[in-house]
C-alpha cells in the first residue's frame, strides 16, 4: 500500500560521491595514529552524520519510475509456496546490499514524515571487493530480510563464461557448510570453489554503518578478473592507494578482536571465582565419521544471574585408546616377577625397570607403528601400562599383565578389531566411541555440574549450535567434575510437548501436517516431582499453535477470532500459515525461540518427529528451518528411515541426530516401562492415570473440520489438549526425576535412559566400575561383527540344508562364540529358574507365599560370582568358583547399591511431603539398577554377555529353591503346593491367621540362618486360593491397611488379566472367580455361575451390551508389514488398514484394538476368516450398517474358554453344562470330560471293574467274508449271562452278538447259510486291527491343549519356552500359550491291546467263579477254546512286545 509523505514526495537512493573513498582512508589513518600514541590514551571515536543518502523526487516521477520498472521485471517475483516471496510494493537497490534486520523485526518502520524509496540509477561503477556471504547466511537462518539474499555478492562470485551457468545449489550449500558441525561439508565447499577458480572468505556480519572493507590479497590476475563485476559500496582502489590496504586489514582484525573480547566479557558474569565456567551437562552428541570425528558436543545450562541459559560446549581433540595385548614372549612372566621382587627389595630402581620394559617392547612397538603407518596414521603415542583382563575371550590371558596403550586422533581410521600380529595377540578398544571414552575417563555419570578451566568463545558467525552460548574446549582434560566445590543448585529444564494433526494427502498416500501445537513448561524440575498446582502457576506454561488452511482459505470468521485470541493473550498463540512448508518452518522457529531442553509427546518418536522431518524433506524446508528442531546446525538432513523397527529400539539414529541437544521423552515408551495397562493409548492413560477425558479425532475426519470456524477451533483445542495431556502424564509418572536418578547411578546418557535403554545403563555402570579398577573391558559387538556372524550362520545353515529365512540376528552369539543352531528361533542358551509342578485345586485354608528378596543379585553377593572370581575351563564349557580371591567387582557394586538403598529407605521413614517423594524415586532407581545387572550377563547382545556366569547364577538359584522345599517338607513337615524360581507356596491347613503367621516366621528363621546375603520373607498371605497350573493362580490376599485387615483378589497369569481378552469376558470371569473364592458352598457357587451365564448370554444376544465391551487388544511384536502370516492375524489386518488411513502408530510394541464382526446379511462369520472380519471401532462406526458383532464368536472363543478354565476344578459342573448355559452346542465340548476321566487315572486301573477299566476302547470288529457286514465281537466272558436274562432284557443286536460264540457264524447271515469263522480268520482280523492301532500311535499326532487353538501337527517342535518340556510348545506361540499333547499315547495303545486280550480270554473269568459254579461253563468253553486260542495267542504276543508293560530293574536298583 502506498503512503504519501508530508511533502507529497518520495525518496530514492543516491550513490556516494567519488571522494568518499579518500575521506574514509583519512579517517582510518587517524585512528591508526591514535592507537600508536605513546601516551597510552585510548582511541576515541566520533560519530559523524553523513550527508543524506537519499534523493527526494516528486510522487508523480516516482510512480512513473515504478510502472516502468515493473514492466521490465514482470513475473520475476513469484510466491514460493507460501513462504513469503511476494511483491510487497517495496523496491530494493539490487546493486548494493541493504541493511540487515532480524527476522523477528521485519523491515524497519518508516518515519511519519518521509517514506524512503530507492531509485534505480543507470550509472554503474563496478568495484571489485571480496564477497561477504554472511548476509546470505543470516537471511537463511532467519536473521536478515529475505530480499537481502539476492543482493549478496555470493550470487555474483562465480565467473560467468559462455556455456557455464551459475550453480545455484552451491550458493546455499557453501553458506550452510560454514555453520554446520561437519568439516566434510566445508572441505567439499572449498573444493567446489577451486573448481570454479575463485575463493570465498567468510567474515562476521558487519553493520551497514561500519566502514567498507577493501579487497585484499589480489595477487593473481584471474582472481582480480573474477570479482571485476561485483558492485559494493565505495570506489575501486587504484594502484596508488594499494599500500593502504594493509592498514585497513589491521583495523579489521582489531574490530574482530574487539568483537571476540565483547563476547568473553559477556561470559564474565558466568564464570566462577577461579575463572572456570560452571556448566550443567544434560545431553551429548558426537559425529562418529568424517573429518569431524573425535569432536563432541555437550549441551546443558549455564547460570546467568537468576536464570539459566542454554550452552553448547564443543570438545575437540579426542583420541582413541587402544590396548595391544602382547604374547608371552614379549614380557616373560619369570623376568617380570624377578624385576618386581628386586624393586620390592630395593635391589633395582623403577627407572631401570622402566628401561627394561621399553627394551622388551621394542619389537611390539615397531610392529604396531608399521600397522598404524599402513593406515596413514603418523600422529600417535604409545605407553606400557599395567592392566587387568577377566572376561570371556579365551585368546587373551586373564589376570594382571603389561600391555601397550596406543593413543591417536579419532579422525584417523581405526585399527581392525580382529587384528593380530607377531608380537601381540589381540587389540581392545578399537571400536570404542569418543563419547564413551570421554564419559568414562572424565568420570561423568549423568547430568551434573562440570567446571571448564580453559575454553574459547565462539563468534556468532562461527557457532555450530543454536544455543545462546557456545564455547570451544581444545583439551578434554579441561573439563572435570569437582567434588571440592560446593554443590550447586540443580537447574530446571524447559520441556515442550508437541502434537501434530495430519491428513492423508490426495496426491500421495502419506500423512500431511495441517496443524501443530506446542505446550511449553518453562521451569520443569528434574530433581523432584512436579504437582498439578505448580503447573497452574502464572508464567509456568505457554501455548502456541500453528494451523494452515486447506483449499485456499480459512473458514469465515476464523481469522478474526484467531486475531482476538492473540490480542487477548498479548502474544501470538495461534499462527495462521498459507502452506505446510510455512507451518513446518514456523513450528521449528518457535521451538528455537523457546530454547527447550526436552521434547515431549505421546508416540513422538514413532509418529510426530518422523512425520515432521519427512514432510520437511518433501516440502523442501530450508536447512536453517528444520535443523532448529535440534540444537546443532545441520547442512544436510540425515537418513531418517528406520533400519530396525523392532519394539524397544526407539527412534532411528537419523531422527536422534536431527534433535541432538534436546532430550526426547516419549510418554508411550515410558508408560510401557512403568505401568501395566491393557492399552497405552493417550486416551486410556489419560482416563486411568490423569482421570481426564480425551476426544479422539480420526485423520479421515480432519478435512471436514476445516469447513466451519467452530469445528476448526475444536481441532486446534484438541491438539493443544493432547499436548497438555502428554506433558501432564510425564510429570505424573515422574519420568524426568526417575530417569535422571537412573542415569546418575549408571553413568550413561540421559537421552538413552529416557528411551528405555536398560542394557546400556548396565553397560555403562560396569564400564565405570571396571575402569576404576584398571580393567580392560571387552569390545562392543558392532554392526560389522553382527554382519560377520550372520554370514557365518547362513553358511552353516546352507551346509546343513536348512532355511535361513527365519534367522534372528539379535539372538546370535558374539564374535568368537559357538554357533550351534541353524534356526533363528532357538530356545534359551541355558537352564533358567526352577518351577515346581503345582498341586492343582481349590484351597480354602491359609496359604503362605514366601519370596527371596532379589534372588539373583543376592546370589552374586552370597557366592562372590564375578568375571574376576570365576575360573573358566580351557574350552569354556565349565566354571568353578575361586574362594581364595578377594571380593569381585560385581558383588562389591551390588553391595554398594543395596547399602545405598537401605540408607535411603531409612531416611524415607522419617521424611514427608516433597522430600519423601524425592527419596522414594531414588530408592526405586537403585532397586531397578541392582535387579538389571543379572540380565546383562544372560543377554547375548550385551557387551558383558557371560553365559557361564549366567548359568552359574541360575544353577545356584535352582539349588537354593530345591533345598528350601526340602527343608520345609522334611524338617518342618509342611506341604509345599507350588514353587517358582524365587518363591514357594506353603499350605498351612489352618483357619487362624495368627497361627499361619507364626508358621511363616518359623520358616523364615530356619531358611535365613543358612545364608549370609540371601533373605526370604513373607510376600503374601492367601485366605483362599485357586491353583490352575504353572504360573496361573488366583487367590484372596489378606492385606493390612492402617492396621485393619483387607481382602484383595490377586490374579497371576489367568485369562482375565491378559489384554487379548475382551472386557466382557473379563467381567464374566471376574464374577465367576469371586464366587469360586467366596466362602459359599460348592453347590451354591455352581448354581450362581450357571444362572449368571444364562442371563449374560441372553443380554448378549439381545444386543444390550455396550460396544466397548467387545474390544480385543493385541500387541504388535513387529511392524505389520513384516508379518508373514498377516492374513491370519486380526490385529495385523486392522493395523495395516489404520496405517493406510493415516492413523498414528502401527509400530512394534503398539497395541491394536479390534472387534470381530460378521456381515449383516449373512449374520454369521463362517464364510470368511476371523482376520478378515476384524474391524476397528472407528471403522465400525463409519460402516455400522454392513457389520454386526459376531455373537457366536464371542460366546465360544472369548467367554467359554475363560469360564471353563476357572471352573475346571469345581465339582458339580462340566464343560458341556457350561456350554449349554451359554447357548452353545454342548456336544462339541463333551470331550473334555472324557479326556479328564480317561487320563490321569492309569495307576488305578487295577482296582476298577472291567467295564470302567476299558471304557473308551475301540471294540473288536469282525467282518463276514460272505455278506461283507461287520459286527462287534463280544467278550468270551459274555457266556456267563443266562439265556433267560438274554431273552428278556437283551436287545436284538446284543443277542445276535452273543450267539456268535455259540455258533461261530455271522449273526447277519441266515442261520443255515452263514459263513463259519475259523480260528485263522479271527486271528488275521485281530492282527490287522492291532497293526492299525500301532500305526496310529507311530503317526504321533499332537494337539494343543488350548481350547481356542487346538492346533494339530505331526511334526516335533524342538523349541523350549520357560519350563516347558522340549517338543510340547505350541507352534502358534506367543499367540497361544498352550502345550502339545499326544493324541494317541503308548498308554492308550497298551490299553487297547489289553482290551483285545480281555475279549479273547477264556480262562480269567472262570477263576472269578466259585468252584461249584464252574462245571457248566467249563463244558461250553471246551467247545470254543480251539477257536479262541490262536487269535488270543496273536494278540498276547503283540501286547508283550509293547515296552510300556516292562520295567527295567536296573533303573530301580542302586549299587552299594
Amino acid at each position: 500500500m502506498k503512503e504519501t509523505t508530508a511533502f507529497g514526495r518520495r525518496t530514492r537512493n543516491r550513490r556516494p560521491k567519488t571522494n568518499s573513498r579518500a575521506e574514509a582512508l583519512e579517517r582510518l589513518k587517524a585512528i591508526r595514529k591514535r592507537r600508536s600514541d605513546p601516551s597510552g590514551a585510548a582511541p576515541s571515536y566520533q560519530i559523524k552524520m553523513e550527508a543524506p543518502i537519499f534523493d527526494t523526487v516528486p510522487e508523480e516521477e516516482y510512480a512513473a519510475l515504478m510502472v516502468r520498472h515493473r514492466e521490465e521485471t514482470r513475473d520475476f517475483i513469484v510466491d514460493d509456496d507460501g513462504l513469503g516471496y511476494a511483491d510487497e510494493d517495496l523496491e530494493e537497490e539490487w546493486s548494493r546490499p541493504p541493511d540487515s534486520f532480524s527476522s523477528d523485526e521485519g523491515y524497519p518502520p518508516s518515519n511519519d514524515g518521509l517514506k524512503p524509496r530507492n531509485k534505480w540509477n543507470t550509472k554503474k561503477e563496478p568495484i571489485p571487493k571480496k564477497p561477504q556471504p554472511s548476509s546470505l547466511s543470516a537471511a537463511l537462518v532467519g536473521k536478515e530480510s529475505l530480499p537481502s539474499m539476492f543482493t549478496s555478492s555470493v550470487f555474483k562470485k562465480y565467473k560467468r563464461t559462455k556455456g557455464m551457468g551459475l550453480p545455484s545449489d552451491n550458493i546455499v550449500d557453501e553458506v550452510l557448510a560454514e555453520f554446520a558441525p561437519d568439516e566434510t561439508d566445508r572441505e567439499e565447499s572449498r573444493r567446489r570453489h577451486m573448481i570454479y577458480g575463485g575463493r570465498c572468505s567468510f567474515t562476521p556480519a558487519q553493520n551497514s554503518s561500519e566502514l567498507p572493507l577493501a579487497a585484499a590479497d589480489q595477487k593473481k590476475d584471474d582472481q582480480t578478473e573474477l570479482v571485476k563485476e561485483e558492485e559494493v559500496l565505495g570506489p575501486k582502489l587504484d594502484s596508488e592507494s594499494s599500500g593502504r590496504v594493509a592498514e585497513m586489514k589491521d583495523v579489521n582484525e582489531e574490530i574482530k578482536a574487539e568483537a571476540a573480547g565483547s563476547e568473553i566479557v559477556g561470559l564474565g558474569a558466568l564464570l566462577d571465582s577461579d575463572g572456570s565456567l560452571p556448566f550443567y551437562v544434560i545431553d551429548a552428541s558426537e559425529e562418529p565419521f568424517g573429518a569431524n570425528a573425535g569432536t563432541l558436543y555437550l549441551f546443558g545450562k549455564v547460570k546467568e544471574g537468576t536464570t539459566y541459559q542454554s550452552c553448547c560446549v564443543v570438545v575437540k581433540n579426542m583420541k582413541r585408546c587402544v590396548y595391544a595385548v602382547p604374547n608371552g614372549a614379549v614380557f616373560p612372566s619369570s623376568k617380570i616377577m624377578e624385576f618386581e621382587e628386586n624393586i620390592a627389595n630395593s635391589k633395582a630402581s623403577p627407572a631401570d625397570f622402566h628401561t627394561t620394559l621399553q627394551e622388551m617392547a621394542a619389537g611390539l612397538k615397531s610392529e604396531v607403528t608399521k600397522r598404524l603407518r599402513d593406515l596413514n596414521v603418523f600422529n600417535f603415542s604409545m605407553m606400557i601400562v599395567k592392566r587387568n583382563y577377566a572376561f570371556e575371550r579365551t585368546d587373551i590371558p586373564r589376570g594382571e599383565q603389561y600391555v601397550l596403550k596406543i593413543n591417536y586422533p579419532f579422525k584417523d581410521p581405526p585399527l581392525q578389531t580382529d587384528l593380530k600380529g607377531e608380537h601381540f595377540l589381540a587389540l581392545l578398544g578399537t571400536n570404542s566411541s569418543a563419547l564413551e571414552l570421554f564419559l568414562i575417563k572424565r568420570k561423568i555419570k549423568g547430568p551434573c555440574w562440570l567446571w571448564i578451566s580453559r575454553f574459547a568463545c565462539c563468534l556468532a558467525s562461527q557457532k555450530v549450535s543454536w544455543c545462546k552460548y557456545e564455547v570451544v574446549v581444545d583439551c578434554p582434560k579441561d573439563l572435570h567434575v569437582s567434588v571440592s566445590k560446593g554443590a550447586l543448585e540443580i537447574p530446571p529444564v524447559i520441556a515442550a510437548a508437541i502434537n501434530l494433526k495430519t491428513i492423508i494427502g490426495e496426491k500421495h498416500t502419506m500423512n500431511e501436517i495441517v496443524s501443530g501445537s506446542i505446550i511449553c513448561c518453562h521451569k520443569a524440575k528434574i530433581d523432584s516431582p512436579m504437582s498439578a498446582e505448580e503447573l497452574e502457576r502464572p508464567g509456568m506454561l505457554s501455548i502456541f499453535t500453528a494451523v494452515r488452511h486447506l483449499g485456499g482459505i480459512f473458514p469465515m470468521g476464523f481469522v478474526k477470532e484467531a486475531d482476538d485470541r492473540n490480542s487477548e493473550a498479548g502474544s501470538t498463540v495461534l499462527a495462521l500459515e498459507s502452506s505446510e512448508r510455512a507451518l513446518l518452518n514456523r513450528l521449528a522457529v518457535e521451538l528455537h525461540k523457546l530454547d527447550c531442553d526436552v521434547l515431549v509427546g505421546h508416540n513422538i518418536s514413532g509418529f510426530d518427529l518422523d512425520i515432521f522431518l519427512h514432510r520437511a524433506q518433501v516440502c523442501k524446508v530450508p536447512n536453517a528451518g528444520w535443523s532448529r528442531i535440534g540444537r546443532l546446525k545441520r547442512s544436510v538432513m540425515p537418513k531418517l528411515m528406520k533400519e530396525n523397527s523392532r519394539y524397544g529400539f526407539g527412534p532411528s539414529p537419523g531422527i536422534m541426530s536431527c534433535i541432538a541437544g534436546r532430550l526426547l521423552c516419549d510418554t508411550n515408551t515410558c508408560s510401557q516401562d512403568l505401568l501395566r495397562e491393557v492399552s497405552y493409548s493417550l486416551t486410556q492413560l489419560a482416563e486411568s492415570q490423569l482421570k481426564k477425558d480425551r476426544k479422539e479425532i480420526a485423520p479421515l475426519d480432519v478435512p471436514a473440520m476445516f469447513r466451519m470456524s467452530s469445528s476448526l477451533f475444536e481441532l486446534v483445542d484438541c491438539g493443544e489438549n493432547d499436548a497438555r495431556l502428554s506433558l501432564e502424564l510425564m510429570f505424573h509418572l515422574n519420568v524426568l526425576p526417575l530417569t535422571r536418578q537412573l542415569t546418575n547411578i549408571s553413568g550413561n546418557l540421559w537421552g538413552k535412559t529416557l528411551l528405555g535403554a536398560r542394557a546400556q545403563r548396565v553397560e555403562y555402570l560396569l564400564l565405570h566400575s571396571f575402569h576404576a579398577k584398571k580393567y580392560m573391558v571387552p569390545d562392543k559387538n558392532s554392526a560389522r561383527n553382527k554382519e560377520i556372524n550372520t554370514t557365518k550362520r547362513r553358511i552353516n545353515v546352507a551346509a546343513e540344508g536348512g532355511d535361513d529365512d527365519n534367522l534372528n540376528v539379535d539372538s546370535m552369539p558374539p564374535e568368537g562364540g559357538d554357533i550351534k543352531q541353524g534356526k533363528g528361533k532357538k530356545g534359551p542358551a541355558y537352564a533358567g529358574g526352577l518351577v515346581l509342578e503345582p498341586k492343582k485345586g481349590l484351597y480354602d485354608k491359609y496359604v503362605l507365599l514366601l519370596d527371596f528378596n532379589s534372588l539373583y543379585p543376592s546370589i552374586i553377593q552370597e557366592f562372590n560370582i564375578c568375571f574376576t572370581t570365576v575360573e573358566h575351563s580351557s574350552d569354556g564349557t565349565s566354571t568353578n568358583l575361586s574362594y581364595l580371591v578377594s571380593v569381585g567387582v560385581l558383588p562389591e557394586l551390588l553391595k554398594n547399591l543395596v547399602e545405598r538403598r537401605k540408607l535411603v529407605k531409612s531416611w524415607l521413614k522419617n521424611a514427608c511431603g516433597l522430600k519423601a517423594q524425592q527419596l522414594d524415586i531414588q530408592q526405586q532407581a537403585l532397586k531397578l539398577t541392582a535387579n538389571s545387572i543379572y540380565g546383562c550377563l544372560g543377554f547375548s547382545n550385551s557387551r558383558f554377555y557371560a553365559k557361564p556366569l549366567a548359568e552359574l547364577i541360575t544353577l545356584r538359584g535352582r539349588e537354593i529353591l530345591q533345598s528350601t522345599v526340602d527343608l520345609v517338607q522334611n524338617h518342618l513337615n509342611l506341604e509345599v503346593i507350588y514353587g517358582d524360581t524365587d518363591s514357594i507356596m506353603i499350605y498351612t491347613g489352618l483357619d487362624d491367621i495368627n497361627k499361619a503367621k507364626t508358621i511363616a516366621a518359623k520358616v523364615i528363621q530356619e531358611v535365613n540362618k543358612k545364608y549370609g546375603c540371601l533373605e526370604i520373607d513373607l510376600d503374601g498371605l492367601y485366605k483362599r486360593m485357586l491353583l490352575l497350573k504353572k504360573k496361573k493362580y488366583a487367590a484372596v490376599e489378606v492385606q493390612s491397611e492402617n492396621g485393619i485387615p483387607k481382602e484383595v483378589i490377586d490374579c497371576k497369569g489367568v485369562d482375565i488379566v491378559r489384554r487379548d481378552w475382551c472386557e466382557l469376558s473379563k467381567d464374566i470371569g471376574n464374577f465367576c472367580l469371586k464366587k469360586i473364592l467366596s466362602e459359599r458352598s460348592c453347590e451354591d457357587v455352581v448354581e450362581l455361575i450357571h444362572s449368571y451365564l444364562v442371563k449374560e448370554q441372553e443380554q448378549i444376544r439381545k444386543g444390550e451390551i455396550q460396544l466397548e465391551k467387545y474390544v480385543i487388544w493385541k500387541t504388535l511384536t513387529k511392524p505389520p508389514e513384516d508379518y508373514l502370516d498377516a492374513k491370519n492375524q486380526p490385529h495385523v489386518q486392522v493395523a495395516l488398514r489404520l496405517k493406510q488411513n493415516g492413523y498414528p502408530g502401527g509400530f512394534a510394541g503398539d497395541t491394536v484394538p479390534y472387534v470381530i464382526c460378521c456381515q449383516r446379511e449373512s449374520n454369521s462369520g463362517s464364510s470368511t476368516g476371523i482376520a478378515q472380519r476384524a474391524r476397528h471401532l472407528d471403522e465400525l462406526n463409519r460402516d455400522s450398517g454392513n457389520w454386526l458383532i459376531d455373537i457366536n464368536y464371542y460366546l465360544s472363543q472369548q467367554i467359554y474358554p475363560v469360564v471353563s478354565r476357572l471352573c475346571a476344578s469345581i465339582q458339580g459342573t462340566s464343560p458341556g453344562r457350561l456350554a449349554d448355559c451359554l447357548g452353545l452346542d454342548s456336544s462339541k465340548y463333551q470331550y473334555n470330560a472324557a479326556e479328564s476321566a480317561g487320563k490321569g487315572s492309569i495307576a488305578l486301573l487295577s482296582v476298577l471293574d472291567d467295564d470302567k477299566r476299558y471304557s473308551g476302547c475301540v471294540p473288536l470288529r469282525l467282518s463276514c467274508p460272505r455278506c461283507s457286514s461287520s459286527f462287534d465281537c463280544p467278550p468270551v466272558s459274555s457266556l456267563l449271562s443266562t439265556s433267560s436274562n438274554r431273552n428278556q432284557s437283551g436287545s436284538q443286536s446284543e443277542n445276535e452278538a452273543l450267539n456268535f460264540w455259540r455258533t461261530m457264524r455271522c449273526p447277519r447271515c441266515p442261520g443255515d447259510v452263514g459263513c463259519r469263522f475259523s480260528p485263522a480268520m479271527i486271528a488275521n482280523q485281530v492282527k490287522r486291527q492291532a497293526d492299525g492301532f500301532t500305526s496310529k500311535y507311530y503317526r504321533g499326532l499332537m494337539m494343543c491343549d488350548d481350547e481356542l487353538c487346538k492346533h494339530t501337527t505331526g511334526s516335533i517342535n524342538l523349541r523350549v519356552i520357560g519350563d516347558a518340556e522340549r517338543g510340547t510348545v505350541c507352534p502358534n506361540y506367543p499367540s497361544c500359550n498352550g502345550h502339545l499333547i499326544r493324541q494317541y499315547t503308548e498308554a492308550d495303545l497298551y490299553k487297547q491291546f489289553s482290551y483285545f486280550c480281555y475279549i479273547l480270554d477264556s480262562k480269567r473269568f472262570l477263576e472269578k467263579l466259585e468252584l461249584k459254579n464252574r462245571a457248566p461253563f467249563e463244558k461250553k468253553l471246551a467247545a470254543i477254546r480251539p477257536a479262541v486260542e490262536q487269535p488270543s495267542s496273536v494278540i498276547h504276543k503283540i501286547r508283550n512286545r509293547c515296552a510300556y508293560a516292562w520295567v527295567s530293574l536296573g533303573d530301580l536298583s542302586v549299587s552299594i
